[in-house]
């Protein structure tokens, strides 16, 4: 579908510029919206001027709601809405690939956003309520904080979508001021049902599609980016690891090669704002090996100090599952969050374990 290789093209620009948060692209789709409907251009960083003849965004921006100029990379699109009382809410969409995580990962990243506590499976039933996206159904997920977090005056309401589209999934997020995020639910939900996702087009068979999109000639490739290139910092890659082909939302993958046919999958990837949280993507992780969520308790007990060069920490968790393995390492530099990660089979993992350690020791921001 259109929309989805819009979103595609979009996060592969952002994954190869993902230190540059100037690049940021949006695709039209075939129909384009009607003048009741006003989707507008999305804003490029503060101080620079909207190209002429940018392509609009493939949804209706309600009245009200403003542009405001992207403080992450990761981001498709911000909007937001304020009140002369001192209320706000943040609206963003954001598409991801792999690390999108499961609807429970997400789910619980929002809760410990809010204070809340995890919740299993069996929770999600409660908490979800069905949803248009476009034509195609989807969940909308309605949680509040207990009470106003640090440095609020109000208690905290997030309202948040997903789209899976093609590979990627999309997040639709409002979040802000309990009782103006309420307020602003109607709006929410029409913006939700304005986007253009696809589907049957007139004239146009249901199962059509678009060409795919090639990622840009000048983007390199993380097979071909070499250590210290192309913005990624510096390492020393073991004896062994191979570098991995492009894949969404990372800026470099390795294969550890194992026993057999068993190999060893290394990602990096790089989040503004901190990505969430040390616990939200630990819990993530946890999810992907088959665990129950963790709390900062535990995790602070069970979690590995990591000292890097040039003064930076990290930490170091080493997730087993009854299948799946994950040593991850989470280092914050300056606004942002690296990501490492090594997944694979229990013995794998346990064999590259100091090969990994001293991989992300190794490296060089």
């Amino acid at each position: 579908m259109q929309f989805r290789h819009a979103l595609l093209a979009a996060a592969v620009l952002i994954t190869v510029g993902c230190h540059k948060d100037e690049v940021r692209v949006f695709e039209a789709p075939k129909d384009a919206p009607s003048a009741a409907s006003p989707a507008t251009a999305s804003v490029p960083p503060a101080g620079e001027a909207i190209p002429a003849g940018q392509p609009k965004v493939p949804w209706t921006i309600p009245a009200g709601w403003e542009e405001r100029a992207n403080a992450s990379g990761m981001r498709l699109a911000s909007y937001g809405v304020s009140t002369p009382d001192g209320r706000k809410v943040d609206i963003s969409v954001v598409a991801l690939g792999e690390q999108a995580g499961t609807e429970l990962d997400n789910v619980n990243r929002w809760r410990t956003q809010l204070k809340l506590e995890p919740v299993g499976v069996d929770g999600l039933v409660a908490l979800r309520s069905p949803v248009k996206i476009g034509g195609t159904p989807g969940q909308l997920y309605d949680l509040v904080s207990d009470a106003p977090l640090p440095d609020e005056k109000f208690r905290t309401r997030i309202l948040a979508a997903m789209l899976p589209a093609g590979g990627m999934t999309v997040f639709f997020k409002v979040m802000g001021a309990d009782t103006l995020v309420t307020e602003q639910k109607p709006n929410v939900l029409l913006w939700l049902a304005s986007v253009q996702a696809g589907g049957e087009r007139e004239g146009e068979p249901a199962n059509a599609t678009s060409a795919p999109v090639p990622a840009p000639a000048s983007a390199p490739t993380p097979a071909s980016v070499a250590a210290g290139a192309g913005g990624l910092p510096e390492w020393q890659v073991p004896a062994g690891w191979k570098a991995a082909g492009p894949r969404p939302m990372r800026l470099a993958s390795f294969v550890v090669p194992g026993e057999g046919a068993s190999t060893g999958d290394v990602s990096i990837s790089s989040l503004a704002s901190g990505g969430g949280g040390l616990l939200a993507n630990v819990n993530r992780w946890r999810g992907q090996a088959g665990l129950a969520p963790t709390d900062d308790a535990t995790l602070a007990k069970e979690a590995q100090a990591l000292d890097l060069a040039g003064g930076v920490h990290g930490t170091l968790v080493d997730l087993a599952g009854s299948k799946t393995r994950i040593l991850g390492a989470v280092v914050p530099v300056g606004d942002k969050a690296w990501f490492f990660k090594l997944t694979g089979d229990t013995d794998l993992v346990g064999r590259e374990r100091e090969n990994f350690v001293n991989f992300v020791k190794s490296v060089k921001f």
